[in-house]
């Protein structure tokens, strides 16, 4: 298609030169400023399809660590007088807000960019479905980060009924019910919009039960283990400013700002302090 465009365009062209067409000016010739349209199939590069030039990447792997951490009685105890103490009081439950391993390291910390930078891959296509689950009146798993568009089922493996309440700022509201035992997942959340904070997940039948979602429209963010460690790969070389976000900290950040330096198939390894004296009282 594109070869029979620019064919006929050249044999314009010539019987323009050859006849001097009074159209375009009388006896001299004058030649007409042409635009060539090429047919939508003719090939284009991977960097044209996603308006970014591709850049080359490295990974980051690093720790949150806090020392003289604080110790949170539990937040539930076994055999407590609660509402459906049954099934919410059968087991301890600890306090989820700060969870402190031995090693220092500091669990359910978010990590990540607040927006795709320029030069990125383009982010995964939507995957299988996430699973937000709930025992001993309890979220599993109490922190998770999201991609936009893809499908949250929502179970309970407890005998009594719990509901979903989620808390977004740029995403509609979820508050519905779950079912005793629903291991079907009637239930399910997808999010629209990515969020520049995590939003709250509440039981408003349990007030203590308590999580966080973190959707995103990129690939760029991690959750710490229970050791305290995440790893962020595929990051374009650069310098890039990642949030590092816990729900205990003060004004909920650890580092608004935390500068990174990517470089070239190389993994960027660092530790993240997080003071004791940063906590908001607990």
């Amino acid at each position: 298609m594109k070869n029979a465009i620019l064919t006929a365009v050249a044999a314009s062209l010539s019987l323009v030169a050859a006849t001097g067409c009074s159209e375009y000016g009388g006896g001299a010739v004058t030649v007409p400023e042409v635009t060539f349209i090429l047919d939508a199939s003719s090939e284009t590069s991977g960097a044209a399809d996603t308006g970014d030039t591709i850049l080359p990447v490295g990974n980051l792997r690093g720790r949150v660590v806090m020392t003289n951490a604080p110790q949170l009685p539990l937040l539930v105890s076994s055999g407590a007088a609660i509402k459906d103490a049954e099934v919410c009081a059968a087991v301890d439950v600890p306090d989820e807000r700060l969870m402190v391993g031995a090693n220092g390291g500091v669990s359910n910390v978010f990590v990540y960019l607040p927006k795709k930078p320029k030069g990125s891959r383009p982010a995964e296509a939507a995957g299988e479905t996430m699973i937000f689950d709930q025992k001993n009146c309890r979220f599993y798993p109490h922190t998770m980060i999201v991609p936009v568009n893809r499908t949250v089922r929502v179970l309970s493996g407890d005998a009594v009924a719990h509901n979903t309440h989620t808390y977004p700022s740029k995403n509609n509201a979820v508050n519905s019910g779950v079912a005793p035992n629903d291991r079907e997942g009637k239930l399910e959340i997808v999010y629209g919009k990515s969020e520049s904070v995590p939003l709250a997940v509440k039981c408003d039948y349990h007030a203590w039960m308590n999580a966080w979602h973190l959707p995103l429209d990129h690939q760029f963010g991690a959750v710490t283990s229970e050791a305290g460690e995440f790893e962020i790969a595929d990051l374009p070389v650069g310098t890039h400013s990642f949030i590092v976000w816990h729900e205990a900290a003060r004004g909920n950040f650890v580092e608004r700002k935390l500068e990174v330096e990517i470089k070239e198939g190389e993994t960027t390894e660092l530790q993240i302090d997080f003071a004791a004296a940063s906590l908001q009282e607990l």
